[in-house]
């Protein structure tokens, strides 16, 4: 079949992901993520989908894609005066760059939409990426059988997501909802100011305030650790300064109005390490608070359930939804399980685990690094989500697993051409 296109346009950061079915298997995969802030210049996201579009014509061996998948998360950007205003920019630019290609919207009813059934209905298609994620990665043979988190940390933000027996469990839909319930934390391995981590830090063995301006970001943490390169840090640097640890040093210092002739290096290095354990208790918490709430299905928002199947090409059917049949399900060949699995209802669970609670977390995003640590501490089995997914591929750089394109635009990209396939 035809290459289809994924496309997750976020704030910051837009990604995209190309590959191709053949009789129910992924023959080739390949993604790209550029940095561009929306918020500078809203007009300029056309020449960014040029660009992705001219990516999809080389993938394609000078095919143009068959088809697009979209879910976005710019529209929250403050340039525009609503989610909705912001949601049908992106839709306008989508339907410019990529006029004579269908486009299909995935909305946070799990389905696809046309173009012109998301122009009706814009809030449906607002913050809708994490579903996608979710959606796909829950009919893997490795978790449709038990329970997992999904936890996806990327440069703004992390995602906490509950799937169950092939289900995505979860309570909050909209962001407000989700920032409530602990499924959505804004805090991220690049972007995150390190001042809305802690209200402190230690120096000289006392505690002592940071400053509320914006000096520094967690990419100056994570860079000056080593735990990034200077090619990750792709956000806008606080003082313009150079993305060396020289340059990270700098920054962190001014944290708490300081130098680094003054704290010398043993001294930043221990503020930067007391900012990644916050870091690391602030998505841990909201972990045990998605952990905490009731285990029964009482209050859990979950997707429209039915099947569901996409409008014909061409067919512009305002919010229709039309049903028909569900994606394959995910999985490696053989449906290979690992770790402990779940307790047989009605036997002591292992360890004092409750039956049902989930033992594995499946990571994704740019802060897999931290989310080992945090798979660690509960004494779970971590997961790199393209373990799970027909075709990925991740890579080991400098021994740390990372992921070669984001799972949302993956997501996208495969829920489409599942469907475009049957």
């Amino acid at each position: 079949m035809p290459v289809v296109m994924g496309l997750d346009i976020g704030g910051a950061n837009t990604k995209a992901c190309w590959l191709e079915i053949k009789d129910g298997q992924v023959i080739r995969v390949h993604g790209e993520s550029i940095y561009y802030e929306v918020w500078r210049d809203p007009e300029g996201l056309y020449g960014v989908l040029e660009r992705l579009k001219g990516q999809a014509w080389r993938f394609g061996s000078g095919r143009a894609p068959g088809a697009v998948g979209l879910t976005m998360t710019a529209e929250l950007c403050d340039v525009f005066t609503s989610k909705v205003q912001g949601v049908r920019l992106i839709l306008a630019a989508a339907r410019q760059v990529f006029t004579g290609t269908p486009v299909y919207v995935w909305t946070l009813n799990g389905d696809f939409v046309s173009l012109a059934g998301a122009e009706e209905q814009p809030m449906e298609a607002a913050a809708a990426n994490w579903l996608a994620s979710a959606t796909a990665l829950a009919r893997s043979s490795r978790v449709k059988d038990t329970t997992a988190l999904l936890v996806d940390m990327g440069s703004t933000t992390t995602d906490i997501l509950p799937l169950s027996r092939g289900r995505v469990e979860v309570y909050g839909r909209t962001d407000v909802e989700r920032l409530e319930r602990g499924e959505l934390v804004y805090t991220g391995i690049i972007r995150t100011p390190v001042n809305t981590i802690t209200g402190s830090v230690f120096i000289n063995g006392r505690p002592c305030r940071v400053t509320g301006e914006y000096f520094a970001i967690t990419a100056d943490v994570y860079r000056f650790l080593g735990y990034i390169r200077e090619e990750d840090y792709v956000a806008a640097v606080p003082d313009n300064g150079a993305r060396t640890p020289g340059g990270c040093a700098r920054r962190l210092a001014r944290v708490v109005a300081s130098e680094p002739e003054v704290l010398g290096w043993s001294g930043i290095y221990a503020v930067a390490r007391y900012i990644v354990e916050k870091q690391i208790q602030q998505v841990t918490e909201a972990i045990w608070q998605v952990l905490s709430r009731s285990r029964g299905t009482n209050g859990i928002w979950c997707p429209a359930s039915g099947h569901r199947m996409l409008p014909r090409q061409g067919e512009e059917g305002g919010s229709r939804r039309f049903l028909g049949k569900e994606p394959p399900q995910m999985g490696p060949p053989g449906g290979r399980e690992t770790g402990p699995g779940l307790t047989p209802e009605g036997q002591e669970p292992a360890k004092g685990w409750p039956p049902g609670w989930p033992r594995r977390l499946i990571m994704a995003g740019q802060g897999i690094f931290l989310l080992e640590q945090i798979a660690g501490r509960l004494g779970w089995e971590a997961i790199p989500w393209w373990e799970l997914a027909p075709g990925s591929q991740g890579e080991i750089i400098d021994n740390g697993r990372w992921e070669r394109y984001a799972l949302t635009a993956y997501a996208v990209a495969w829920l489409l051409a599942s469907q475009l396939e049957t």
